[in-house]
């Protein structure tokens, strides 16, 4: 008759763990997780930008780390070209966002064109022509894109054949403008992208509950936005 099987004992193994440190288990099995995770990321055929950057942001306050802001040394070379080049009065003309996809620049109020125009102001050219070189420096083969808005004031014009009757136009023709000085500095084609939103995107209300208008808000809903985005295939949505 046969031995009956023996099956070793597994205390020993659990003796051993207990003699080391336990945070180090807990520590090994996060460092496990976290790069599982990022792998899983990884292997995405595309990552939401956003929401990888939140998980970086907090990921780095986990760990005791330093987070830094994306993109922020190419934000603050424009605002130092802004500074330079801009009286003081009209530098709160000038927004910058930064986003998980790149820098987002407003130009508000009359800063680059006059009411119902789509001639560039010399002022204005001559601070694009700072910020431009620092872009291509700073962001090469990064997206372009260029959006115009207006306020909700209608263009008013008596002739009928007029290139510019509405709105619309007017936004899509003074992206158009800024565009072209991008292209003209050696930007791909490929990597620009112009968008006229009319009046349809505002920022603020153009008018008061009884339908007056509010000066100094569309004054803010006037604009040209350069987006500056990472991942340039964003301008083909």
């Amino acid at each position: 008759m046969s031995e009956p099987i023996k099956y070793e004992s597994l205390n020993h193994n659990e003796e051993a763990v207990d003699e080391g440190e336990p945070w180090l288990i807990s520590y090994a099995d996060l460092m496990t997780i976290l790069f599982g995770f990022f792998v899983m990321l990884q292997s995405f055929s595309k990552i939401d930008s956003e929401f990888f950057e939140s998980v970086k942001k907090e990921t780095t306050k986990v760990f005791g780390g330093e987070y830094k802001v994306p993109y922020e040394n190419l934000t603050n070379k424009l605002k130092d070209a802004v500074g330079k080049n801009l009286p003081s009065g009209d530098k709160d003309q000038i927004l910058f966002e930064n986003t998980p996809g790149g820098v987002t620049v407003t130009f508000r109020g009359a800063l680059f064109f006059d009411s119902g125009s789509t001639f560039l102001k010399e002022e204005a050219k001559h601070l694009m022509s700072q910020i431009i070189p620092i872009i291509s420096t700073e962001a090469k083969d990064f997206g372009i894109v260029i959006e115009g808005h207006t306020d909700n004031q209608p263009i008013i014009s008596r002739n009928p054949a007029s290139i510019i009757p509405s709105n619309w136009e007017l936004s899509s023709l003074r992206a158009c403008t800024v565009l072209r000085l991008f292209e003209d500095a050696g930007f791909p084609k490929g990597n620009l992208k112009a968008l006229g939103w009319g009046d349809t995107k505002p920022i603020v209300p153009n008018e008061d509950s009884n339908k007056q208008p509010i000066e100094a808000n569309q004054a803010q809903n006037r604009r040209v936005v350069v987006k500056i985005l990472k991942d340039a295939s964003e301008l083909k949505k």
